[in-house]
C-alpha cells in the first residue's frame, strides 16, 4: 500500500499492490495476466495525518494536521497543521 507518494518509477512488487494519490504509480489492472494485480486510485479522497510534536526554541508545540481532500502527492513543507502551544 502506497499513499500520497511521489514515485520516480515503479519496478514491480508483490501480489495486490495498491496506490492512492501517488504520482508515478502504474495503471490499475486485474488478474495476474501481464503482471500482478494493481489498484491505483488517482487521489486519496480524505487524508488526516497524525499529530506530532515540534520544539520551537525552548518550548514544545503540538502540530495537528488539517484534513486534505482529493490529495495527490506529498504535503510540501509540512505547512498544513494548526499549532497548539503546550503553555
Amino acid at each position: 500500500m502506497n499513499r500520497n507518494v511521489d514515485m520516480g518509477g515503479y519496478d514491480g512488487g508483490v501480489w495486490n499492490m495498491v496506490f492512492a494519490g501517488s504520482t508515478g504509480a502504474p495503471e490499475s489492472h486485474c488478474s495476474n495476466q501481464g503482471g500482478n494485480p494493481i489498484t491505483n486510485e488517482k487521489t486519496a479522497p480524505v487524508v488526516v495525518e497524525k499529530p506530532y510534536i515540534v520544539m520551537d526554541g525552548s518550548s514544545f508545540k503540538l502540530m495537528v494536521p488539517r484534513p486534505e481532500f482529493n490529495k495527490v502527492g506529498h504535503t510540501p513543507g509540512f505547512d498544513n497543521a494548526d499549532e497548539i502551544d503546550f503553555d
